[in-house]
């Protein structure tokens, strides 16, 4: 008995030795059906024989550890020996764990350490937002849309309508986590840029799932914006400043067989949003939800469903129509100056928008509907549009009145000053081309039922920090009532009037320059970001764009200022020079300089 308990003993152990040698090794790749992938183990090749149940991107298989290195390689599948492509570096073994994290081939690392943008503002008192994995800053996750192909093909080709679509499987899968959701809806977003190569989309998950604990994103085709991280600034500075706003990451986007490129991640501004951003997640006293619409009642709404997607499916974001080809001369033919070009004064080559500007229509509440359609109804009962309709009579009566600080009190009933204090100085700062100001458009008005007023908060901040459909010099012009439309919008032309408010809407410039939009702070958040992205940006742009053949503009036209995105370097996006908008960092030095000698301010 002893003997062979000894035995018995020694066979276990013997087990557990190799159980231990071996590791679990797992890599996001897209290979074709000849081909498959396998890893390198000190020299000797192992192929991975599975893919996850999520995604078949997702290739894993069990090799020994490496003593000294391990890398990936694509295998002839008939012949595993046959190594058709690998890695052109080393990574280093592991010792801590039995499987690797879920790593992307031909990236060396899976994770990056990056320079925050401080926070130099408590958040607004209403603000009271989640802790979610949704953005991991440093981390690239893959998105993984699979489906009926006929479906996709079809909403690509009829771009500027919105068509949603169904019944969809997205995989996620980050470093360290892959999620799977079954039926989701997919459909093409944003207005002018529906009519590039690059399209941008938004997803809804079904009614019960969420993906770290948000049902809607949006896929930020960056089509604009050759050094691909101005949003993701603009986003950064805006929760510094303490405002409601979505967070930016980044993620790699693949449809079934095909690698779509490098998308910015967001948050649509819908259910669960609102409860998310407010309340910690759970349900509360929530208002409606108003977008300011570019479009106004230039044209109605298409919306459409095809290859599954479900009839009468309400829209989230309008279609072509009016809007859409009015958008589509400010992207193809920005005004005189504009584009990082010369510039005029009194406004020349301003574009005046939409009347979603503030502007007093009346006191029929349906005139103000289409200026600013519902994002989210309210927890109960319907969207209160007299909510609007008071703010607006009272901004316009404001301009026959000699106000002081003694009118502060009655603007703060109407509307939660500092929110727009902070947004309005924020678009003027980071050279918003796109928001109040400039188009009447990009912003939300979140109705406050707790103190019944009116919140402001901008987004989709693509069109900012030298990317413009305005005219430069205006634009970056430190004196801020140089800024276009500055003068004319309802609000601003009223507002300021106070001084205690002009006051502090010039103090919130200054500081935010000097803290945030400053080579000083910034350029090291930059540099580590194009070292994170360069790699991406260069696959990003290698790969066929899916709606290049349906778009009825040119690719020369459809870049901003005449010239396509995929046409500047990721250097020249950043750092200069371009042939287009100024690059990044050019026009970071231009607007710290222009803002602080304006009020003879140093850093």
């Amino acid at each position: 008995m002893k003997i062979t308990a000894a035995i018995t003993f020694l066979a276990a152990s013997i087990a557990g030795v190799t159980a231990s040698s071996k590791m679990t090794y797992k890599v996001i790749s897209l290979v074709s059906d000849n081909q498959t992938l396998g890893v390198i183990v000190d020299e000797e090749i192992y192929p991975l024989t599975s893919t996850d149940d999520a995604s078949t991107l997702l290739h894993k298989g069990k090799a020994p550890i490496a003593s000294t290195s391990y890398k990936y390689a694509i295998l002839d599948k008939d012949n595993t020996t046959s190594v058709i492509d690998q890695e052109s570096f080393s990574r280093d073994p592991i010792t801590n764990s039995s499987k690797t994290l879920n790593e992307y081939y031909g990236r060396s690392w899976n994770s990056k350490t990056l320079d925050q943008v401080p926070t130099i503002m408590d958040p607004l008192p209403i603000i009271s937002r989640i802790d979610s994995d949704l953005h991991i800053d440093g981390e690239i996750p893959t998105i993984h849309i699979t489906g009926n192909q006929t479906a996709i093909d079809y909403i690509h080709t009829n771009a500027e309508s919105d068509i949603d679509i169904s019944g969809l499987t997205l995989a996620y899968i980050s470093p360290s986590d892959v999620k799977s959701f079954e039926n989701i809806t997919l459909a093409v977003s944003g207005h002018s840029t529906r009519s590039y190569d690059k399209l941008s989309y938004k997803v809804k998950l079904q009614k019960d799932d969420d993906l770290y604990s948000y049902r809607r994103i949006k896929l930020r085709s960056m089509s604009t914006d050759a050094s691909y991280m101005r949003e993701e600034i603009a986003y950064d500075i805006a929760k510094s400043i303490g405002m409601p706003t979505s967070e930016y990451s980044y993620v790699r986007v693949y449809f079934n067989n095909q690698a779509i490129g490098l998308f910015g991640l967001g948050e649509v501004l819908k259910n669960p949003w609102p409860k998310n951003e407010f309340n910690n997640g759970k349900k509360f006293n929530q208002g409606a939800l108003f977008v300011a619409n570019v479009s106004g009642n230039q044209g109605g709404n298409s919306s459409s469903s095809a290859m599954g997607a479900p009839t009468g499916q309400n829209q989230t974001e309008s279609g072509a129509s009016g809007q859409q080809k009015q958008n589509q001369t400010m992207a193809g033919s920005p005004p005189s100056g504009g584009m990082g070009g010369g510039g005029a004064d009194g406004g020349s080559g301003v574009l005046q928008g939409s009347s979603s500007d503030l502007s007093y229509l009346g006191d029929n509440t349906t005139l103000y509907t289409s200026q600013y359609p519902v994002k989210e109804d309210p927890r109960t009962g319907s969207a209160n549009y007299t909510r609007i309709v008071e703010l607006t009579k009272f901004i316009s009566e404001q301009s026959n009145v000699t106000s002081d600080n003694s009118a502060a009190g009655l603007w703060e009933q109407y509307m939660d000053v500092t929110s727009f204090l902070r947004g309005l100085a924020l678009e003027i700062v980071i050279s918003d081309s796109d928001g109040y100001f400039t188009m009447g458009n990009n912003y939300i008005l979140y109705d406050d039922l707790d103190n019944e007023r009116i919140l402001f908060s901008g987004q989709d901040f693509d069109l900012t920090m030298g990317t413009s459909i305005n005219n430069a010099t205006l634009m970056n012009s430190g004196n801020y009532s140089d800024f276009p439309n500055f003068s004319t919008r309802p609000l601003t032309s009223r507002l300021f009037l106070v001084p205690e408010f002009k006051q502090e809407f010039e103090n919130l410039i200054v500081n935010m320059t000097k803290a945030l939009v400053n080579p000083d702070i910034l350029t090291s958040r930059i540099n580590q970001l194009y070292e994170m992205l360069q790699e991406d940006v260069a696959w990003d742009k290698s790969l066929p764009r899916v709606a290049a053949s349906n778009s009825s503009l040119s690719s020369t036209s459809r870049g901003m200022g005449g010239s396509s995105v995929d046409d500047q370097t990721f250097y020249a996006g950043v750092y200069g020079p371009t042939n287009a908008s100024t690059s990044l960092t050019e026009w970071l030095a231009l607007r710290s300089s222009n803002i602080l000698t304006f009020f003879n301010a140093s850093t």
